[in-house]
């Protein structure tokens, strides 16, 4: 009888020792895609299961817990938990590479000792739209070897072609830089120089010859 007594009394021991174990503050997180971005869970609205980073930051402002919406045991319904918190006002800090945040990331509480849960609520956007299947069925026809080495010879004819009207144009911009401002040579029959006119009717060693009256013979003067 003795025996059973204590038997009893240890169990009660047991089942009390684990009641107050499993008391405590439990603070969580529902993450929910933020469609129409008004920060609300509106009907419609899925629940995020994946890509949530949250930590637990104390009274101190020091992590004392982190954990993945992934990771969850009640990612689910988009939920993640931190349990068996001793009372005092706590942190929430959270993260997404996924989501853009339509309600504040950070939210801070007192949580009690009660066993109720606190439950606080992260709108997310996603940041990259996936692709519909319009757009993957659209298709972009490849364009062929010898089209791309036409076009190539095409540019490189263009190219060649700027280059010898480049080379013509700075031709005779040089040629009007260089020949506009040379003077013209002098017209021998307008110029005075060390020669002067001479006047046919002067005498000297030689005369004109009057082949009209003169015999031809050659004559001395």
């Amino acid at each position: 009888m003795r025996r059973m007594s204590w038997g009893i009394i240890a169990l009660l021991l047991l089942m009390s020792s684990t009641v107050h174990a499993q008391t405590g503050g439990q603070f969580c997180v529902r993450a929910f895609e933020d469609t129409n971005t008004n920060g609300k869970l509106d009907a419609g609205e899925a629940l995020l299961t994946h890509g949530i980073n949250v930590n637990l930051l104390n009274a101190e402002n020091v992590t004392v817990a982190s954990a993945l919406l992934d990771q969850s045991p009640t990612a689910a319904q988009g939920v993640v938990c931190f349990q068996f918190l001793a009372a005092g006002q706590y942190t929430i800090d959270i993260s997404s590479a996924e989501y853009k945040a339509t309600t504040p990331s950070s939210i801070t509480t007192t949580i009690t000792d009660s066993g109720v849960p606190t439950v606080v609520e992260f709108g997310g956007q996603a940041l990259l739209a996936p692709a519909s299947n319009s757009d993957a069925s659209v298709t972009v026809p490849a364009v062929s070897s010898d089209t791309d080495q036409l076009v190539r010879i095409l540019i490189a004819l263009a190219g060649a072609l700027l280059v010898i009207i480049g080379m013509g144009i700075l031709g005779v911009i040089i040629y009007l830089l260089a020949f506009s401002r040379r003077q013209p040579l002098p017209d021998p029959r307008r110029t005075t120089g060390s020669m002067r006119t001479v006047d046919m009717r002067e005498t000297g060693s030689m005369r004109a010859v009057d082949v009209t009256t003169d015999t031809g013979k050659i004559k001395k003067v």
